[in-house]
């Protein structure tokens, strides 16, 4: 029985929680081409058709207490007087029409959501959702509409037997987190969401922040579908080391980790078809996708963020990974209004050859990373010189980048340089950056664009703060 100081203690939490106040929204990425408006104090001014958006750092995601669970399961939560979470705002999918009548396979979009850990007190962390948060989430899809499908829905449509609605969600959740079955369980059973959980097979043990079998057994007969995160969780690390040793040590470390996770989680869970399997920290090599396919998946998911459509590599589907720091993800993963790009064929991961650059010619101005180039680095600065330009205003200019929409770019006004820098990785390649800004002389605006590609050998999540 909880003493009076505790009951006390609950009560403030929740009466600080239901007054505390919330940063504005922040908008999701813009399609390109951009609409029209200038930066003026902080705002986009101009049509309004064409949405007024704040300008805020929300690229400032801090990663220093990224993790991904060991097999050894840390303690579980037992500070139940923590300060209490901000007060969670409702959500309102962007507008569009959502219908759940089936359409041409190749006319459907899937937008595919990756969790992790939940929490009601523990502060938010790149792998650790706000409890509440992914309540408003949830039932902002369900207020939309939106249709929301299982994993054997999402595979029959893959493998060309099923025809789906134009535009659909499918939630994952990552590595086995204890929070899963208390937290975000009940919120999913409420709405009727199907989803899937991807555990790797030494995290379930039912000790301490780990799942029990029990518990996932309980979710998969209530609509759950179970997937395999591998059986280790191995860092790209380990597989650079089996490099090192040869072909033969990657061949048996594919083996050790994918083939035999199937083989673990179906005599596990007796009855369970195990058909996808998602990449720990999206690092894909020939040799994964080669013992995934010999082990019976149907398919693999990465972390890269964007739509899947028909044509996508079925062993390398797109996820929008939706962070505890950076929510905001949810709202551009739902955004359907932006259209897709077509899917081209994925290079060979450590080919460094990269995606076709050919939408846009060089701009005039010098531009970093070069147009049409391809970098190794995923957090590159991005920047172009307006030395050339007779007259500029700061407030006039604005830069935007494909898959950020408006950023807070720096103006150096003694170089006339326009430069920013990505503070979490980019993962969707190639890169489409637009720069606009306005000529006083002549009362008119001026634009460059270019793209430049990402390596796709480094296009996946390595956390800095490796629990180990």
């Amino acid at each position: 029985m909880r003493s009076v100081p505790g009951l006390l203690s609950v009560f403030l939490i929740a009466a600080g929680a239901a007054c505390a106040e919330l940063p504005p929204d922040l908008p999701p990425a813009s399609p390109l081409p951009f609409a029209p408006g200038p930066v003026i104090g902080g705002t986009v001014k101009g049509d309004p058709a064409a949405g007024i958006v704040p300008v805020r750092d929300l690229i400032e995601a801090n990663r220093k207490d990224e993790y991904i669970p060991i097999a050894e399961p840390i303690p579980g939560e037992t500070n139940l007087h923590a300060p209490a979470q901000p007060a969670v705002a409702p959500l309102v999918i962007p507008s569009t029409a959502f219908s759940s009548v089936p359409v041409p396979q190749h006319e459907t979009r899937v937008a595919i959501l990756g969790y992790h850990d939940f929490s009601r007190t523990l502060p938010a962390t790149e792998m650790r959702m706000n409890t509440d948060v992914f309540r408003s989430q949830m039932r902002a899809l369900k207020a939309s509409g939106v249709p929301v499908i299982s994993m054997k829905e999402f595979l029959e449509w893959k493998l060309g037997d099923r025809q789906l609605p134009a535009k659909c969600v499918m939630i994952t959740i990552d590595d086995g987190w204890k929070s899963v079955y208390t937290d975000a369980y009940p919120i999913l059973k409420e709405a009727g969401f199907p989803f899937t959980i991807f555990p790797y097979t030494k995290f379930i043990t039912g000790r301490g922040s780990a799942m029990s079998p029990a518990q996932i057994q309980e979710m998969l007969d209530n609509g759950a579908t179970l997937g395999s995160h591998s059986v280790s969780h191995l860092y790209p690390r380990s597989w650079r080391a089996a490099q090192r040793k040869g072909a033969q040590a990657v061949q048996e470390l594919a083996t050790a980790e994918i083939g035999h996770s199937r083989k673990i989680l179906q005599e596990k869970f007796l009855g369970s078809s195990v058909e996808a399997y998602c990449y720990p920290g999206g690092f894909i090599l020939p040799e994964m996708i080669s013992r995934a396919e010999e082990a019976g998946f149907q398919a693999a998911f990465t972390v890269i963020p964007k739509k899947v459509t028909k044509d996508t590599d079925r062993w390398r589907i797109h996820r929008y990974m939706v962070f505890g720091k950076d929510p905001k993800t949810f709202t551009r993963a739902v955004n359907f209004n932006v259209p897709s790009t077509p899917e081209t064929p994925a290079a060979t991961p450590g080919g460094g050859s990269g995606k076709k650059l050919n939408s846009y010619p060089a701009p005039a101005q010098p531009v970093y990373p070069a147009a049409n180039t391809v970098v190794k680095n995923q957090t590159p600065d991005i920047s172009i010189s307006l030395a050339g330009e007779p007259s500029l205003d700061p407030r006039q200019m604005e830069m935007r980048i494909s898959g950020f929409g408006l950023v807070n770019a720096r103006y150096d006004a003694k170089e006339k340089i326009l430069k920013w820098t990505p503070s979490r990785p980019l993962r969707l390649s190639p890169v489409t950056v637009q720069v606009r800004w306005k000529n006083p002389a002549v009362n008119m605006w001026q634009t460059a664009t270019w793209q430049f590609g990402i390596e796709e050998q480094e296009m996946h999540f390595t956390p800095r703060n490796i629990v180990k």
